[in-house]
């Protein structure tokens, strides 16, 4: 996507004359777009986060996700609006680096490495006694007994 972006940053004169390399560039941009940032937002919130924060964690995500895109898109919008070609240009190469820093960003988080959710969480090292043999109870009853307990 950065170098898709990039491409179109420093030959912009060039393709804004060849409409359809452009367009193949953009597209491309738009098909990694959807393959890289906006799978890995949502598989990585929902394997990393404690089982008892994940939908509180990832609705954080999705809405820091949401408000970075309103900010890039009125900033670069109002950046661009003259229509003047070394800002549209700056303004892609600089959606370029900041793509690249997101990509980079993602080695931050760790990998989960074919371990469970449960693992993952850590949340088992601190059980009582209630929820080991809850947890050593057939599904149907497990259900039935945790709830049961709690009324």
């Amino acid at each position: 996507m950065s170098a898709f972006m990039l491409i179109i940053g420093l030959k912009y004169n060039y393709l804004k004359d060849h409409g359809n390399i452009f367009a193949a560039l953009y597209g491309l941009t738009f098909f990694f777009a959807n393959f890289g940032p906006n799978s890995t937002t949502f598989v990585l919130s929902a394997k990393l986060f404690p089982t008892r924060l994940r939908s509180t964690c990832h609705a954080i995500s999705a809405v820091a996700g949401k408000a970075g895109a309103m900010v890039g898109a009125f900033g670069v919008a109002n950046y661009t609006l003259d229509g003047d070609t070394k800002d549209i240009r700056k303004a892609i190469m600089f959606l370029a680096v900041t793509n690249m820093l997101g990509f980079l960003c993602t080695f931050i988080v760790s990998e989960t490495k074919g371990r469970s959710l449960d693992d993952v969480s850590g949340e088992d090292a601190g059980s009582n006694d209630t929820q080991s043999s809850a947890r050593q109870l057939p599904v149907a009853n497990r259900t039935a007994r945790t709830y049961g307990e709690a009324m």
